[in-house]
């Protein structure tokens, strides 16, 4: 029997990966502008030991840096930067540390940052990426992400993925997707509703309130006042604010804080932030005559306008991140109970390698945390199909893909959907199920209530094939009075059948339900349960 590995060996993979490294680098030729760079990445073949377990000495990352040529990322990248622009890390640097810090289980890049910058432990780290005296904050990162976007992360991610098709490691045959929650790197404050109003919302005829309200509270001084605070409100102005909740009660729109003072004792000298600050209110002569200067607490005003009487404010429950959203999963300590993300759901299509017993990611979309999961199994494929001729020939997932033009967009693409049936709010009682006529897995009934049984898939016709294949005739002495007291089985019409009752059930009629590989034999579950057998499994939450 032929090894399937054995065209895997390191020095065998080695010597494709010399070949592909230079192919890619003769079509990746746009020289990058920013001849200053921070960092300097050159790639260097480094020799790989496989440890008698399996491992790699030196982890993934040092397989990585010493496989494969990032040097075209530059080229990929080239038109993001301009020549004239002050100086910049080199692309192939920011890229190669990110990755290291996924594939060595970081989940946030502070973290690993530590770990690079650390004299010893980064040392690695530096020398693949090409790091020498300077190392990049978190904001580089962030602004590397947003620079090249994310249609050209995908670009690289699929020159990656060719190089493992190359290497005859991807075949695409049998697919399997599912997303995966992680949290962003920005705090949530509060609020689900947020919107893109809620970045500049303009609030008018606020100052000559503002000053009144201080004027008030300078008539109040004697009363012991002179320390509490004078907070400034604005109705929250969301179009995604819900009026009424899911019982039909309505919901009390928040208000939105614009800033907060009080009155204090001016020492002497008031800043000239304070100073500007009674002026703008016109209360500057008031509070010089008592001594007192107005002192802020907290500010979210970002522009004021002191000839309309109005100031703009950013609303401080407004995240950083403006694109994520809260998703729920289960939580990995207690199944039990769900977790909430603040973040993105990343969707990932892995090619199922079964003589490799590896997953291998061919398609990646990124999605708010809260955005429908369900419909990006075809954007996944597209993007798949639109980057490699792929003939894939199995579509695994779960039920949250169970979704009709999911099925329709697999099977035009003549491949077979294996996709977890979704009950929603079906009626799985044993009187409902006889009273439709078929069980939960799209098995018919036979006229004498005997469960049927598939008898292959009618490739013309779209359709399977069940028989009842004459079970009466088999079944035991007990069994069969019970049976014939509601059914008369030598009346029965099909008995002289070589397979018996037979019906045919259509993918048309029943295009979730209906399967080319029935639902509930063991060839069905046996490929369901793939993914799971074959590397990393699927992620559910």
């Amino acid at each position: 029997m032929v090894n399937p590995l054995k065209k895997f060996t390191m020095d065998s993979v080695t010597q494709k990966l010399n070949e592909i490294n230079s192919k890619i680098s003769l079509s990746h030729q746009r020289l990058f502008p920013n001849l200053h760079l921070l960092s300097h990445y050159a790639f260097k073949k480094r020799p790989l030991n496989i440890l008698p377990n399996g491992d790699i000495e030196g982890g993934y990352a040092k397989m990585i840096a010493s496989l494969i040529d990032f040097s075209f990322i530059r080229s990929l990248v080239a038109h993001c930067y301009s020549i004239k622009a002050p100086p910049c890390y080199d692309p192939p640097s920011i890229f190669l540390t990110d990755l290291f810090r996924y594939v060595d289980g970081f989940q946030y890049m502070s973290q690993f940052l530590k770990v690079v910058r650390d004299p010893e432990r980064g040392l690695v780290y530096r020398d693949y990426a090409g790091f020498s005296e300077r190392i990049p904050c978190e904001g580089t990162f962030s602004n590397f992400r947003a620079r090249l976007g994310e249609n050209l992360y995908i670009e690289i991610f699929h020159v990656l993925v060719d190089i493992f098709r190359k290497l005859q490691m991807i075949t695409y045959n049998i697919l399997a997707h599912d997303g995966t929650l992680y949290p962003t790197w920005a705090r949530y404050k509060g609020c689900t509703y947020f919107c893109h109003q809620c970045e500049t919302i303009t609030v008018e005829n606020i100052i000559e309130k503002v000053k009144n309200r201080i004027l008030y509270r300078l008539n109040k001084v004697n009363e012991n006042n002179l320390g509490s605070e004078i907070r400034v409100y604005a109705p929250c102005p969301s179009e995604r604010f819900p009026e009424k909740d899911k019982k039909g009660k309505e919901i009390k729109r928040p208000k939105v804080e614009l800033f907060s003072c009080k009155l204090a004792f001016s020492d002497g000298d008031i800043p000239v932030g304070q100073k500007n600050t009674a002026i703008l209110f016109g209360v500057n002569e008031e509070l010089e005559k008592q001594g007192l200067c107005i002192k802020t607490l907290r500010n979210n005003v970002t522009h004021v306008n002191a000839v309309d009487d109005a100031i703009t404010i950013r609303c401080p429950k407004l995240p950083k991140d403006t694109d994520a959203r809260i998703g729920v999963r289960r939580d990995p300590k207690n199944p039990d109970k769900k977790e909430k993300i603040f973040g993105y759901n990343l969707v990932l299509s892995t090619s199922v390698e079964l003589q490799l017993k590896l997953e291998l990611p061919v398609a990646v979309t990124n999605i708010a945390g809260n955005a429908e999961e369900g419909s990006q199994i075809i954007a996944n494929n597209e993007q798949l199909h639109s980057h490699h001729e792929a003939d894939v020939k199995i579509d695994i997932a779960d039920a949250k893909y169970d979704i009709i033009k999911n099925y329709q967009y697999i099977r035009e693409k003549g491949s077979i959907p294996i996709i977890d049936y979704n009950r929603r709010n079906e009626d799985l009682s044993k009187s409902a199920i006889l009273n439709r006529g078929y069980d939960q897995n799209g098995w018919p009934f036979a006229p004498c209530g005997l469960l049927t049984r598939p008898n292959g898939f009618d490739q013309a016709h779209q359709r399977l094939t069940f028989c009842c294949f004459k079970q009466c005739l088999k079944l035991r002495e007990t069994a069969l009075k019970n049976l014939q007291g509601s059914y008369n089985i030598s009346q029965c019409p099909h008995i002289l059948n070589r397979t018996g009752f037979a019906k045919h059930m259509s993918i048309k009629e029943y295009p979730r339900l209906i399967n080319e590989i029935p639902r509930g034999t063991k060839r069905y579950d046996t490929i369901k349960k793939i993914a799971v057998c074959c590397g990393t499994g699927q992620q559910h939450h």
